[in-house]
């Protein structure tokens, strides 16, 4: 149901508060802008496949193994490349909870991953740090196909 106030509108949903949540949360969600190559539900980048319907990643024709978590930092940065994620954004994002101010659990993750992504860890091709502001997913990473 819709009811508006003004310039207010409020929405009321009937139904499991998570469904519904996960729902408006899907229609948020930045769709996939990569302008890279795109193949059914795989994102192509340079030396890189991200398959959200099977949650796999390759490098080099390698799987990449990556926890549930891990997977969804990365594939939330790389949906939208060049797009800056707060840390508190990411948090929210994936643990689809209000961050609380612990930016230490999302800074681990981003260390973890790119041990796993990247060539040279220290210098990352895929996931950048903004100083002051969060991460994003390089807009520059040419599509190898």
């Amino acid at each position: 149901m819709r009811c508006e106030f003004g310039k207010v509108t409020i929405l009321v949903f009937q139904g499991v508060e998570e469904d519904v949540l996960n729902q408006v949360l899907d229609i948020l969600k930045v769709e996939d802008n990569t302008g890279q190559k795109s193949k059914n539900n795989q994102m192509i980048f340079q030396n890189m496949i991200i398959d959200s319907r099977s949650r796999s990643v390759y490098r080099y024709e390698c799987e990449i193994k990556l926890t549930f978590t891990e997977f969804e930092i990365l594939h939330l940065l790389a949906r939208s490349p060049g797009r800056v994620f707060t840390k508190e954004q990411i948090y929210d994002f994936v643990w689809k909870e209000p961050y609380y101010g612990d930016c230490n659990i999302v800074m681990k993750h981003i260390q973890k991953i790119r041990k796993k992504i990247e060539d040279e860890p220290s210098q990352p091709l895929y996931i950048q740090t903004v100083w002051g502001v969060g991460y994003r997913f390089n807009p520059n990473v040419s599509s190898s196909l």
